[in-house]
């Protein structure tokens, strides 16, 4: 019941690239879903090795990147659902402009996760010690965490999503909150206080921050429930999440096992996605990817039949 719950046992999001405009090349479309509306390219100049201007390497990257099989939404200057020379073009006309720091950073943040980009199985992710620990949701797809907990900080989210074709769409960091309840109790986390019956209404902590970047979509989730379920092989078994809960009715929600010691799960976090493996029409920090698994169900089925106080409406479309 330790208050960094949060930080070791996280959640959520992920997702698939759309673009309104139609693709030449066919293999293309097979290889990524595309849905209506365009999205914005990551960096607002092509400072591709994020050493704060455009120079001949951004360039030499980018032509590599142009000859690869795989797409890479961080070279995609021109947002097209391709790189090619189009990109190549596009960014010889930024040689000599200096790049923002919200550009360097996501160039460092790219650069550093970027073997993501080539991961096509869950295979792969469990030998990266990653774990799934919620079904797919609509506008996120799957989520996993960093079960082995080498990650964190900027540069290493604690988790990615992960949509139906096994494919990594972006990033996820949380920070633990404090939670303000419902009933007014300011006894949390003393065991057996009158917090633990009562719902959460909102957080007494300010929006985290973790770029220089004013375009951050912090979201909320209180009274987030962790349990495992008997699921499909090869595991056998599925972690589930309940939202919206008390501490005492996460408790009593069977659970194969005690996701947090003697106790099943329960924190509440602040928590900012980046999708930089697909662009998202919704930004690079969108709460939600139009294009990941829009045919599983939406987020308001881990909410049950609980009411959603306006704190935490922010997926509630």
């Amino acid at each position: 019941m330790e208050k960094n719950l949060g930080k070791i046992i996280c959640v959520m999001m992920l997702s698939s690239f759309c673009s309104s405009l139609a693709m030449a090349d066919d293999n293309a479309l097979e290889e990524r879903e595309i849905c209506q509306g365009s999205a914005p390219a990551l960096l607002s100049v092509a400072d591709f090795d994020g050493n704060g201007f455009v120079d001949e390497n951004d360039i030499v990257l980018v032509k590599k990147a142009a000859k690869k099989d795989i797409y890479y939404a961080f070279y995609d200057y021109n947002a097209d659902g391709e790189v090619n020379r189009k990109d190549v073009r596009l960014a010889k006309s930024d040689l000599g402009k200096s790049s923002s720091a919200l550009d360097r950073q996501l160039a460092k943040l790219f650069h550093y996760n970027k073997q993501l980009q080539l991961v096509d199985s869950k295979q792969e992710l469990r030998a990266m010690d990653f774990g799934v620990i919620a079904e797919s949701l609509a506008g996120h797809g799957e989520h996993w965490s960093d079960w082995g907990g080498n990650r964190g900080g900027m540069l290493m989210p604690e988790g990615i999503n992960v949509n139906a074709d096994e494919k990594v769409m972006g990033l996820y960091w949380s920070i633990d909150a404090m939670p303000v309840f419902a009933n007014g109790a300011t006894d949390y986390p003393t065991p057996g206080g009158a917090w633990q019956d009562s719902r959460v209404i909102a957080f007494a902590d300010p929006q985290p921050k973790y770029t220089q970047s004013d375009d951050e979509k912090w979201h909320t989730h209180g009274g987030l429930c962790l349990t495992v379920e008997p699921g499909p092989a090869p595991l056998g078994y599925k972690a589930v999440l309940n939202q919206h809960t008390s501490f005492n009715e996460c408790q009593a929600i069977p659970s194969l096992i005690k996701t947090a010691g003697e106790y099943n799960a329960w924190f509440n976090i602040w928590m900012l996605h980046a999708w930089i493996f697909d662009l998202n029409p919704n930004g690079v920090f969108g709460n939600l990817h139009p294009c990941a698994d829009a045919n599983s169900p939406a987020e308001e089925t881990i909410n049950g039949d609980r009411e959603v106080p306006a704190f935490f409406q922010h997926h509630m479309h």
